[in-house]
């Protein structure tokens, strides 16, 4: 063993050192040796070699085994004091716990810089063991959670060698986590780690977690309550991961916990002001609920739709239409006065998500729906006003008429341009030649500034691709004669 190595073990004996300031000592000895470039030269050479009966050599993961040793007796010292002492006492054991955890982050960071040289296995032990005891998750949950973040998680070597096993563990005390009443971890790190935790077991195993349901159902039926909207960020994505992976095997638990989660959603949506990011994975949410609820656009329980309760999912898709025309309403509101230039078109999964909607809803008896909307009272409560909301082709002609500005006529028109192309069968053969007039007015317009021409070509395409075959074999063209040159 090299003398750098021998001094290091030293220092490790040192730290089992029954003196407090003996062992306080050995600690910035061991800081101090962990910075010299010798001495890290040396253990990662020691870690690289094979194990053998007689190697001797002192290693990574034998220097982590004296380390775990060294902060198994300093907690054990801090969960026997007295708990009724002096508020300077307080602040000196509050100053010991983050050095004792600061130690093990830095050894780690140490270890790893240069690759991977402790052991997955004992590290994720470790933390998990940590976090499994109240005490010492007390005391050292976060800095861990930051630890089993930044330096294992995010490592790609550590990621392959979590055996499935250890993955439904940290799913265990991660959702433990968040849902105790005590909450002494921050909410964001806690809901960061569980998105990824559920990537990895998505991902890198064979056998998903159903006790997810009873979670994302207890977690986010809360939402209204929730005042840190990264969290719900974190919650959602990870809920689409797992919906995305259990859908074709648990249909009806994944149609059930939507038409669970919906109205808590929907009430981020309108109410809570979520961020872009969030909004993104809310869009994602609604489209996987509408695809699994009406596999290729199915609008019956004949044709094969499903809900489990049919009336409530029909309900909550109303709710969901009025929110989505009024987030476009509101998009084309907002780019009317922002200034500079501004790309006018609308995400193509938001209006993927509102083409659906429509072909849902549009066709229906119904052509005006009472919504239940939830607003927030200045004195804190909440009440449910009715609201009536317009629907089916009249309402989408009255978006399309020439009188808008681009704001907001561009995105009715992706709107459309979507719906005749996803299910081209389901405009009406009475609102063909009213639709076409209005887009060949607008088309007609291309000497006026504006960008809407190119939006309006295109859905005279889609729709001269849907109703072509047909309108050939009547032997007539419904496009006026403005249009056909156009086309």
């Amino acid at each position: 063993m090299s003398i750098q190595l021998q001094e290091l073990l030293l220092c490790c004996r040192g730290l089992e050192n029954e003196k407090a300031t003996e062992r306080k000592r050995e600690v910035d000895r061991f800081r101090r040796l962990l910075k010299d470039p010798d001495v890290i030269r040396e253990l990662d050479r020691a870690s690289a070699c094979r194990p053998s009966r007689n190697n001797t050599q002192l290693t990574w993961d034998a220097v982590f085994r004296f380390l775990k040793k060294y902060l198994q007796k300093e907690t054990e010292l801090l969960k026997s004091g007295r708990a009724n002492v002096s508020a300077a006492v307080q602040t000196n054991r509050r100053k010991k716990m983050q050095e004792i955890s600061s130690l093990v982050k830095y050894f780690v960071r140490c270890a790893n810089k240069r690759g991977p040289k402790l052991k997955c296995a004992d590290l994720l032990t470790h933390v998990v063991e940590v976090l499994q005891s109240s005490f010492s998750c007390s005391v050292y949950g976060e800095d861990y959670s930051s630890l089993l973040l930044k330096n294992i998680l995010s490592v790609r070597k550590y990621w392959c060698e979590i055996s499935q096993p250890q993955w439904h563990t940290l799913l265990e005390v991660y959702c433990e986590l968040f849902t105790e009443p005590s909450r002494s971890i921050n909410r964001v790190l806690v809901s960061r780690i569980i998105r990824i935790v559920v990537q990895g077991i998505c991902f890198q195993t064979e056998s998903l977690s159903h006790t997810l349901f009873g979670f994302f159902s207890k977690a986010l039926n809360n939402t209204r309550e929730e005042t840190q909207l990264t969290v719900l960020e974190h919650l959602i994505s990870s809920l689409n991961v797992f919906l995305r992976s259990v859908a074709m095997n648990c249909r009806k638990w994944v149609c059930r916990l939507g038409e669970e989660l919906m109205a808590s959603v929907l009430y981020v949506w309108s109410q809570k002001r979520p961020s872009s990011a969030l909004k993104e994975q809310m869009v994602e949410f609604f489209n996987l609920q509408l695809s699994v609820h009406h596999p290729k656009g199915a609008k019956t329980l004949e044709t094969g739709a499903h809900a489990e309760d049919w009336g409530k999912w029909q309900s909550l898709l109303y709710s969901l239409y009025d929110a989505l025309v009024v987030e476009i309403n509101q998009i084309g509101s907002r780019g009317k006065y922002a200034t500079g230039s501004r790309h006018i078109a609308v995400k193509e999964n938001l209006i993927e998500l509102t083409a659906d909607i429509c072909h849902q809803l549009f066709g229906q008896d119904l052509h005006v729906v009472e919504v239940r909307s939830t607003q927030r009272e200045t004195h804190g409560l909440h009440s449910s006003k009715r609201r009536r909301v317009e629907l089916g082709w009249e309402v989408l002609r009255d978006h399309l008429q020439p009188h808008h500005s681009d704001f907001d006529l561009i995105p009715w028109l992706q709107v459309t341009s979507v719906l005749t192309s996803k299910y081209p069968s389901m405009l009406p053969a009475a609102e063909l030649p009213p639709l076409l007039s209005l887009l060949c007015q607008l088309l007609g317009e291309q000497q006026r500034r504006g960008q809407r021409a190119p939006y309006a070509l295109r859905c005279l395409r889609q729709i001269a691709l849907s109703s072509g075959h047909s309108s050939t074999q009547q032997g007539e063209c419904l496009c006026p004669d403005s249009c056909a040159g156009s086309l």
